[in-house]
């Protein structure tokens, strides 16, 4: 894998060369774009003396040109497309896509931690949602995920550090406070917007294959590029704030020789917890191998039978059409 390379440019998804593009896609899409221009003006925290005060998230809402420019992309991108959107915004997504030529498959739901509704008047907004699309690739589709992926959320499980190779006390003092849900991230020195490691993990490894490229247009604080770096896949961002462009190639740069060493606090917490959900996923495949197999022999045994069954009673009929033959043609014989 030493031909792997991850780059973040400092340039807008709408002045990418399309024609570039198209001619040397990438295999896999994964964007975080902005919102509906709703989300972002209702984009309210809780203020530390009470009460709640508009929260800037730092850049502009989702434009129909961005949305169509994506949808693009979509469509040129050789496999899969996964791409964040407020419920709101999921039947426009599912316009631009089919009409710029990519393959609508289905919406998954990422279900968060939600702020309590401040007003009191309404409940609040529980779950965002992944768009997944397909593009020009040809061939039959496949991914690497859980069967029955329902949402994008965890049980809580106590996190293994060791055989996560987490060294540091304090991560490990950490993990065990937390549980197993992809939640947003919060702190001085995050992204507004910023997913968590762990959920970046999960799909760069369900819908993308080692040595893959893959495409962030809206890269942030690059955590789909650092997913990518240590899943041993390729990687291609842009990104329009210069701040952030330094802090993804900063965060790339995390993941080294060292592996998790590199990684700052969070992030090691966040791989830990992906380490402990891949562990589970292998025994629920096992588990689903085991029962399919029961299954699959059940049936054969059922259709054996039903066969064996079949057949007697076409013998048993051919034997009837012979002895009635028999009983006519004595009949004839002795008949004056």
């Amino acid at each position: 894998m030493s031909s792997l390379s991850h780059h973040v440019v400092n340039m807008s998804a709408l002045d990418v060369d399309l024609a570039a593009f198209a001619a040397n896609p990438p295999d896999v899409m994964i964007v975080d774009p902005p919102y509906s221009k709703h989300v972002h003006k209702s984009a309210v925290s809780q203020s530390v003396v009470g009460g709640s005060r508009e929260r800037d998230l730092g850049f502009e809402h989702l434009t129909p040109a961005l949305r169509r420019r994506i949808a693009r992309f979509a469509a040129f991108t050789r496999r899969w497309s996964l791409i964040y959107t407020d419920l709101e915004s999921m039947a426009w997504w599912r316009i631009s896509l089919e009409a710029a030529g990519a393959t609508y498959i289905r919406s998954i739901p990422w279900v968060r931690w939600s702020m309590p509704q401040l007003s009191g008047d309404r409940p609040p907004t529980g779950c965002e949602a992944v768009i997944v699309a397909y593009g020009g690739g040809k061939g039959r589709k496949h991914w690497n995920g859980p069967g029955n992926l329902l949402a994008l959320r965890h049980e809580g499980v106590e996190v293994d550090v060791a055989a996560a190779d987490v060294a540091a006390a304090d991560v490990a003092a950490e993990i065990g406070a937390l549980t197993l849900e992809h939640t947003c991230m919060r702190g001085e020195d995050k992204h507004k917007a910023q997913k968590s490691l762990d959920q970046l993990l999960d799909l760069v490894t369900w819908f993308s294959d080692e040595g893959e490229i893959v495409f962030d247009p809206t890269a942030g604080s690059c955590t789909t590029g650092l997913a990518a770096k240590i899943l041993l896949r390729s990687f291609v961002g842009f990104e329009i704030k210069p701040e952030w462009v330094a802090h993804g190639k900063t965060r790339l740069a995390s993941w080294g020789a060292g592996g998790v060493a590199g990684l700052s606090k969070g992030d090691a917490v966040r791989y830990a917890r992906f380490l402990e959900t891949q562990t589970k996923e292998k025994a629920d495949l096992a588990r689903l191998a085991e029962t399919t197999a029961k299954m699959r022999a059940k049936g054969e045994a059922k259709r054996a039978a039903d066969k064996a069954t079949t057949d007697g009673a076409a013998v048993g009929g051919e034997l009837g059409v012979l002895a009635d033959a028999i009983v006519t043609t004595r009949r004839e014989a002795t008949t004056p």
